[in-house]
Formats: C-alpha cells, structure tokens, sequence
C-alpha cells in the first residue's frame, strides 16, 4: 500500500484499518538530569516542539502533539499559602487555602525533601496523595467549593488555548502529525483530591463522590466542545483512566460511578468523526467485560508485567475489536532491562497484538534518566518488525 505520514497512520491503527506499518508511539517525561549525561532534548519539555522535532528527525517515531484545554476558574478566587513547623511532624506543613464563594478549600502536605511542587500543593498531582495531612476534598460542601475551581473554561482559557493551538498546528502541517487533547479524569481526579479516602467515602457517602462526578463530568464535556472545534484541529481525544480500574474499584463500582458519563464522552467525540482512547494501567483483568463493552477506539498504557496481567487474554477480550496502545513495560523493560530484554519484549509485544489495531508504546512512559541504550533498542527492533 501507500506511504502513510504519520497522523494517517496512527488514526488508521486507532480505527483498525491496514496500515503501511505498524506505529510507535510513546511518551517521554522530563526528570531532573545530570549535567551532560543525557542528550539536550531531554533536559526540557517532553512535548515542547524541539521534543518533537527531535523524535520524528532523530528517532523516525510517531509522536502525537498535545493541545491542552485548560480548566476555567472563578473569577474571584483568592488562594493563601503558609509553612508551619510542629514538633510532631518530621517534616515542615504546607497549607493552602482557596477561598471561593461557597468558603475556603484546603489543603495541606507534609513538605518533604524530595516534594516537586516548592511553596505549592497543585489541584491535581500524584505527589500530593501521599504527603496529605488533609486532602483537598473530605465533604460533600468541599466538593461544591471544588465546582469553583474546576469550571468550563472561560475567555482566557480560550485564548490561551487558541494561541497553542496556532503552533501545534504548524508542526502538525509540517511532520504530518496527528494532534491529541487529554480531557476528562472521573475517579482519577477525585483519587488525586480525596486521598486515600475516597474508596471510604464512595462506600459510606456515594453521594458524595457522585456530586463529584457530575462536576467533573459536566466540565469536561464543555472542555470537549470547545477541542473538537474544527478549528483546532485536534484528531484523538485520550481520557484519562489510570485510577479507574479494579485496583481500587469493583467492577460494579465502575458501572455505577463511570458507565454513563463515559459513553456520553465517547459518543460526543465520536459525532464529531474523531476516535477517542482511555488510559488504564494496572487492574484491568477484573474489568476486561465492561472495557469491551464501553465504545472507546483504543486503551493505551494497558502494563503488560507489572500487576499479574495477561497480554493473550487482553488481546483475546480486547485486542479483537478496540486498538492496543502499549505493549512494552517501561519501567520494567526499559527502566530495569538491558537492550536484550528489550527487543525481546517488542518481539513478544508483535507475536501478541499483531500489526493491525495496534501501536508500540513503551508503559506508562519513558523516563529520561532510564538506559537510552534500552530506548534506542526499543526504536531499532520496532523498525525490524513493523
């Protein structure tokens, strides 16, 4: 067949058509590195446009650009910040507090050395759940003090994104790229929010984590709007998952918090002739019934090691019908590997998932302090079986 560019390629993949060949598509983070050790692209911005530019050039992957839909917020906030230090505490407290028209949100976190945040606590970031003396939302009157600062976006949040979007679409004219939004986080937002009880607070006050959802749901589906504008450009939505699996949640949990609002998300995206992927990590062989059942195109980041999971039976239940997007464990294959087991593991990867409905995607991403000789033997043993 034809030479595809590579937006074709990976929407083709997404869609489980044929393909010239199989896609890799993964993604890399920035850490903290080593003066010199590393190449320079890996010092900045894993999606800036050098990043970009650099795995399309240098690598001869496919990556995907992102174009974020920011969240809008009252406009009359007001957020206060202090340290404290108790002598109970091994470590410093840094409190934060919103106020919004329903009365202050807080947070509060025991400031650890190695916290990445310095003088802040984030709405959303994994690095605060564990570090919680008191989780942003405990209450049903913290979820509606939430609604104030998780709202639709407004004129400047559109401004910012049509600016970015202006840029990201040039690099996609230019390498022939496809252009993706992450919108929508359900139960992984309120796991990054709540803490560690919010598996309590779903069973004792569901209510409560219901109110939640119908926030966070409506937001995002005014953030889907606005991306799927023909003007922006955006090919693939990706929502994200990662904590609504059976490691925290039984499958009928699942059904009864998420079942509906993730449909009525799949099937805006979908009128709209765009696909749609979701991100689920671990926990997925209890809920491989109902991923099927839901009318995503593809799941990415499914871990193929960690977590006893079973690459033939996901591809049994899943990979007949919905696109695969992963098949390498990074930390595992490329962090802990050598280049051996790493060109074992794609060739496992291909044997599996086959070359349609499929791409190469190394789980959950790729770190940049991790061997680059293993990420260099992942990108040559692809480009041998594709």
């Amino acid at each position: 067949m034809e030479m595809m560019n590579s937006r074709e390629r990976i929407l083709a993949a997404m869609k489980r058509e044929e393909v010239d060949y199989v896609p890799l598509s993964t993604f890399f983070r920035e850490s903290q590195l080593e003066p010199g050790r590393y190449r320079d692209w890996q010092r900045g911005d894993p999606y800036s446009e050098e990043s970009i530019c650099f795995q399309v050039e240098k690598l001869g992957i496919d990556p995907v650009i992102p174009l974020n839909v920011p969240v809008g917020q009252h406009p009359n906030l007001i957020s206060h910040i202090r340290v404290e230090n108790s002598t109970s505490e091994p470590y410093p407290i840094l409190y934060k507090e919103i106020m919004t028209p329903r009365g202050p949100l807080t947070a509060a976190i025991r400031k650890t050395p190695d916290y990445p945040h310095g003088e802040d606590i984030p709405l959303i970031s994994d690095f605060c759940v564990s570090r919680f003396v008191k989780p942003w939302i405990e209450t049903m009157e913290d979820v509606e003090r939430w609604s104030y600062v998780h709202m639709p976006p407004g004129d400047r949040e559109i401004a910012l994104m049509r600016e970015r979007a202006k840029r990201v679409q040039t690099l996609s004219k230019q390498w022939g790229l496809a252009i993706m939004t992450e919108i929508g986080m359900g139960l992984t937002a309120a796991h990054l929010l709540f803490g560690k009880n919010v598996i309590y607070i779903a069973m004792d006050n569901p209510e409560v984590i219901e109110r939640f959802l119908e926030i966070e749901h409506r937001t995002t589906i005014s953030r889907l709007e606005l991306a799927l504008d023909p003007a922006f450009g955006v090919d693939i939505v990706k929502r994200n998952g990662f904590y609504e699996t059976a490691d925290f949640w039984s499958p009928k949990q699942l059904r009864f918090f998420l079942d509906k609002h993730l449909r009525e998300e799949v099937e805006l995206v979908h009128s709209s002739g765009r696909v749609c992927s979701y991100t689920v990590c671990t926990g997925v062989m209890p809920i491989l019934d109902l991923l099927s059942e839901l009318p995503f195109d593809a799941y990415c980041d499914i871990e193929p090691v960690l977590g006893n999971q079973d690459k033939k039976v996901i591809e049994e239940k899943l990979g007949k019908k919905k696109c695969i997007w992963g098949g390498v464990s990074a930390p595992i294959h490329i962090g802990e590997g050598n280049p051996t087991v790493v060109q074992r593991a794609v060739r496992e990867a291909f044997e599996v998932f086959g070359r349609r409905g499929f791409i190469l995607h190394a789980v959950p991403s790729i770190r940049a302090h991790w061997p680059w000789e293993n990420v260099l033997a992942f990108i040559e043993e692809w480009k041998k079986l594709r």
